[in-house]
């Protein structure tokens, strides 16, 4: 071999070892002529398979192979909302329940310890990862899609899965965890005001459950109660399960399968109430030695497949979603500099989740700042968005989507919330159209119909908090 054939072997490898780098490090697929990704950036995918397994678990499956990798995602229908199920001997509501449940399942089988749980996913390549909240929660792995890892990986999970033990150590150290998290939250404006939000928002629902529990259930919470629980909800008819990646259908099939075998058939859960609106508004104060004060404001509005979502989508974009184009941003920060952020968000669940405004202000300006965010309101309910407001909104909206699904991960998130929340299955492909199909009309009447701001909950969490003179029933301190 010549001199200058090795010094261009040696390029190559170089080059070689940079464009693999590349891929492992960005997750971004090279080829000559790019045939995975569209011209917007979006990872190139198939098209969405819905199934049931034999003993009742549903399946979605999109093929996505622009890398070698496979994610699973189990999405169980036992966030905290299912919490109220479960009381202690002494009549307790066990809050905290489902998340203590769910930050256990990898803590050991009947054959292996966390560690050695940790060992072996670390040997495969494998990242695991587990949550829960109010509506859900998520057990999921993602593995490179090579068959001797993939084949080790589901056997791990499912090992896991149909052995579960839930050490005492570890609920003891666990319990601990939570317990010093309400510490925190106490210690933060933010988070206290959260959860004054949905104990005012939902007094008689199960969205009011903290996730997080509180300090007496969670001491009254024992290891039985957790795998009663697991045995519960942790069922084949209470799961979707999400799969993306480098695979054919028909494996997507018989994994979708094996790890339904892991766990028993089960029932699935009971629907949940549907989530009044107060029907009065409710004021809370809690003085906290803060800089700032913050404030929340809402009512529950929407659940997953509402007819209106997309009208409120719009609607909310223009008024408080978008940033610095939003109505309250410029009327609150840019115009009068009351504060340095302020938004509003829709959080639809299974029942009605919260419609939400917030921001932090001095204490000087809390109350001309509440009484900006009402004025804006009324008055977007009344006469809804202008003409140009609507275009640009559409634009923002529909502009930014793709980059909503840009990587697998994206890709089986939201192919777990359309498992989970039973939507269309094209509901993805069909997004943008009813974005753009929204009407100036139709954005006033959704807001008309849902929104009533005489019924709104506020919580006020800063120094030196006032009862303010009003109407409204008012709650000086929650008994969280």
């Amino acid at each position: 071999m010549t001199e200058v054939s090795r010094k261009e072997n040696k390029l190559l490898v170089i080059v070689t070892t940079f464009i693999t780098l590349a891929v492992l490090f960005t997750g971004y697929s090279v080829s000559a002529t790019e045939p995975e990704r569209s011209v917007q950036g979006r990872v190139k995918v198939g098209k969405i398979t819905q199934w049931y397994t034999k003993n009742g678990m549903e399946v979605l499956f999109q093929k996505a192979d622009s890398l070698p990798m496979i994610d699973f995602r189990l999405i169980f229908d036992a966030g905290a909302a299912r919490d109220g199920s479960f009381k202690s001997d002494d009549g307790i509501v066990l809050a905290g329940l489902a998340k203590l449940t769910n930050s256990l399942i990898f803590e050991g089988t009947s054959e292996l310890s966390a560690n050695q749980i940790a060992e072996q996913f670390a040997s495969l390549g494998v990242e695991y990862g587990n949550g829960s909240y109010r509506d859900m929660a998520i057990v999921n792995i993602r593995t490179l899609s090579y068959e001797q890892q993939r084949n080790s990986a589901l056997n791990l999970l499912n090992k896991i899965l149909s052995t579960a033990r839930f050490p005492e150590d570890s609920l003891q150290r666990e319990r601990a965890r939570m317990l010093v998290a309400l510490d925190y939250e106490d210690q933060t404006p933010a988070k206290k005001a959260s959860r004054f939000f949905y104990d005012a928002l939902y007094p008689e629902h199960p969205y009011g459950t903290p996730p997080g529990g509180n300090r007496i259930s969670l001491k009254a919470i024992q290891q039985k109660d957790i795998g009663a629980y697991y045995q519960q909800y942790y069922v084949a008819k209470n799961v979707v399960l999400a799969v993306v990646g480098d695979l054919t259908e028909s494996q997507a099939r018989e994994y979708a399968e094996k790890i339904s075998t892991a766990i028993p058939a089960g029932e699935q859960a009971a629907a949940l109430p549907q989530a009044r609106q107060n029907q009065q508004a409710i004021e809370v104060r809690e003085n906290h030695p803060s800089t700032q004060t913050t404030v929340l404001i809402g009512q529950p509005v929407l659940k997953r497949g509402d007819k209106d979502f997309y009208e409120l989508y719009v609607g909310n974009h223009i008024l408080g979603g978008s940033g610095f184009s939003a109505r309250l941003m410029k009327e609150v920060r840019v115009k009068r500099g009351l504060t340095y952020s302020i938004g509003s968000y829709l959080v639809p669940m299974h029942a009605q989740g919260p419609y939400q405004f917030s921001f932090t202000t001095k204490k000087s300006s809390t109350e001309e700042a509440i009484r900006l965010v009402e004025e804006n309101l009324q008055q977007f309910i009344e006469h809804g968005p202008t003409e140009e407001e609507l275009k640009n909104a559409k634009l923002n909206i529909t502009g930014s989507f793709p980059l909503r699904q840009t990587s697998n991960k994206d890709i089986v998130e939201n192919l777990a919330v359309i498992g989970f929340y039973d939507l269309p299955l094209d509901y993805l492909d069909t997004y943008n159209a009813h974005i753009e199909a929204v009407t100036l009309e139709q954005v006033k009447s959704a807001f008309q119909q849902r929104v009533h701001p005489d019924n709104m909950t506020t919580i006020i969490v800063g120094p030196d908090v006032e009862v303010a003179a009003g109407e409204g029933q008012v709650i000086e301190e929650s008994k969280i």
